[in-house]
């Protein structure tokens, strides 16, 4: 999650600068709101994440956009909590609107703050997060394809690349289980249909999970994300995972199987 993490770091920049510059100038510290600095900072950001974008469809084939699902669930988030800001904005300006002071309730501030947040959300969910995301997912393949390069040896390499939990702060990790990324690699010459099973085990040498691959058609070369019963086919690719534990995979052991295609 670091790529994903600096990548939301990187494009909150704007957003505080914003927010900084509108404390000082509601404080009378400054004369007016700082607002082109950060939307021409804004701007050079997404141009720079079209970039690595447009980089990444090129040297992995990953898609520019996110699937249909992952697109309507994020506009829903985003609508969501817009709503919920606004409605309550209403329903305290007729309330109490009258009876509370601008200092305290300024309608007019709360709908240009609940418009801010619903773009930075957006920002996040469709733009810093899938480019952290598949800066990371770029980076495991690299590790994959590291530590599959001496194992020509054998018909197909597996490689654990990565077992983390999908979230930002340590305190909403605690029942968050571990994703576990494994690829494999067929070094044969010729096309197969492989299946594999992974016996998963923790720091303890405890077994987690044992758990059966689904039969996956492998080109010559071909190095993939290894697909099960709990890989998402609605999620794009570098939101995709192998299968999930609840503790961190320590160590492994596998067994395989391949055919010729029928």
């Amino acid at each position: 999650m670091l790529f994903v993490m600096v990548s939301i770091l990187i494009f909150s920049i704007p957003g505080l600068w914003f927010l900084w510059t509108s404390i000082d100038f509601k404080l009378g510290k400054r004369e007016k709101i700082s607002w082109k600095t950060p939307v021409i900072l804004l701007i050079i950001l997404v141009f720079s994440s079209i970039l690595i974008h447009i980089y990444l469809f090129k040297t992995y084939g990953f898609p520019i956009f996110q699937t249909n699902i992952e697109t309507v669930i994020g506009m829903a988030i985003v609508g969501l909590v817009a709503g919920i800001i606004l409605i309550i904005n209403v329903f305290v300006t007729i309330t109490m609107g009258k009876q509370l002071p601008k200092s305290i309730h300024d309608p007019k501030t709360v709908n240009i703050l609940a418009l801010c947040f619903a773009i930075h959300l957006f920002i996040t969910l469709f733009i810093a997060a899938p480019t952290g995301k598949k800066v990371a997912f770029a980076a495991s393949i690299n590790q994959a394809m590291a530590a599959t390069q001496n194992a020509d040896t054998e018909e197909f390499s597996i490689a654990l690349v990565s077992s983390e939990r999908e979230c930002l702060r340590s305190t909403s990790c605690r029942n968050t289980p571990y994703s576990n990324q494994y690829f494999i690699q067929n070094n044969l010459s010729k096309t197969q249909e492989v299946q594999v099973k992974i016996r998963a085990l923790n720091s303890s040498n405890e077994e987690m999970k044992v758990i059966d691959s689904k039969i996956m058609t492998l080109k010559p070369n071909e190095l993939r994300l290894l697909e099960t019963e709990e890989t998402s086919e609605d999620s794009s690719v570098w939101n995709q995972y192998s299968f999930q534990t609840d503790y961190r995979i320590a160590t492994y052991q596998h067994l395989l199987r391949f055919r010729d295609p029928e």
